[in-house]
């Protein structure tokens, strides 16, 4: 960083009573490089005898002149301030009153640039030019702001820009990738290869083969005895005996037992179906599919005919279905209607009373089994 001291004497004309002396310090500082942008400026104000001008009102304009002393005025600004105990003015250059021009926009690479001094003692706006002195250095951060080195971040902003590559054969095959949907040789299959087992020979289609006989999959003793140790399995019986937890049954009457301490459980007796007098019993089936006719939307109906039984009285029927799929849906299977000894009614329907037509029944192969018990 570099100051720029100058003292500059300046008498003013025969209307003035005084003279002013002003040692001016342009410090050539960026103010935290940051929004705002300006550079300290500091001044002495004293009178012609050399005395400080204390604790008053001094008006300064600052102009920024381009090339030389007395060159373009790029940026001018005003400020209305006042001097301290040790009569001291200190502002920042960019941040007064702006008069003209920008201080922003400033291209400090276009240098050398001047400041020239004006003031007014009252503190008003009737400036007397003081002097100008020339900016020794710019501020870094100013200097990197507008300067042709510095890039803004978008690559559009840069000069001799590089062409960048929008296609692969642009590039220089320096590895020797493949470029082509065809390998070297024009055919993209050749380079396939199965595996073949025959005996103990392994072979790859295209290239050799290996004999496997010298390969023992099996483990050994020890090795099985390592990998079960390994894993947590028991080895060796707890109790020292590898018998004593096999069990056996055996049947007594109506009770099976289980040995070692297992229990007794007695079985059932059959329920007896009590059918009084009756010593007929006939059984049969209606054909897969045959016989069924729409009885609703949702439900169908079968008659079976039970004659060839010769049943002298209507005897008592059971039913179940039988099919080649989905019979297991129907419900009304076991219910009987209109029962005679000659025969009786089944309607069906399914459990989720979706639509059901005797289509059904022959496309799944429904039939009905059968058995009455009579005279």
């Amino acid at each position: 960083m570099e100051n720029c001291n100058t003292q500059l004497d300046f008498k003013n004309s025969n209307k003035m009573k005084k003279y002013l002396l002003i040692l001016a310090v342009a410090l050539a500082s960026n103010t935290f490089a940051q929004s705002p942008e300006g550079i300290n400026y500091q001044a002495v104000v004293r009178d012609a005898l050399g005395a400080t001008i204390t604790n008053s009102p001094v008006g300064l304009k600052l102009s920024l002149l381009q090339t030389s002393s007395t060159g373009t005025v790029v940026y001018e600004e005003s400020f209305s301030t006042f001097s301290n105990d040790f009569g001291l003015v200190n502002v920042v250059f960019g941040e007064g009153t702006v008069i003209s021009g920008s201080f922003a926009n400033v291209d400090w690479s276009m240098g050398p640039y001047f400041i020239e001094v004006a003031a007014d003692v009252a503190g008003g706006t009737n400036y007397s030019v003081l002097g100008t002195q020339q900016l020794m250095s710019v501020p870094y951060a100013l200097y990197a702001k507008s300067t042709g080195s510095s890039f803004s971040g978008d690559y559009n902003d840069l000069t001799n820009q590089p062409a960048i590559p929008t296609m692969t054969s642009e590039l220089v095959n320096d590895s020797g990738f493949i470029t082509s949907p065809d390998d070297a040789d024009a055919d993209p299959t050749n380079e396939i290869q199965s595996l073949t087992l025959t005996g103990s020979s392994l072979t790859i289609s295209g290239g050799n083969a290996i004999d496997l006989s010298g390969v023992n999959p099996q483990l050994t003793e020890a090795e099985v005895d390592a990998y079960v140790a390994n894993n947590g399995y028991i080895t060796t019986e707890v109790d020292g005996s590898t018998t004593n937890e096999l069990q056996t049954l055996s049947v007594n009457g109506d009770q099976i037992s289980l040995s070692n301490g297992g229990g007794t459980v007695t079985v059932p007796k059959p329920v007896k179906l009590e059918t009084g007098a009756r010593t007929n019993m006939c059984v049969g089936s209606t054909s897969p599919g045959a016989g069924w006719t729409a009885y609703s939307a949702s439900s169908i109906s079968i008659t079976v005919n039970t004659s060839g039984c010769a049943f002298s009285s209507t005897p008592t029927y059971f039913t179940s279905v039988g099919g080649l799929g989905n019979h297991f849906q129907l419900t009304g299977t076991s219910a009987i209607y209109s029962p005679t000894a000659t025969g009786f009614i089944l309607y069906v329907k399914r459990r989720d009373g979706t639509a059901l037509s005797p289509v059904d029944a022959a496309t799944d192969g429904w039939f009905i089994n059968w058995q009455g018990i009579g005279d």
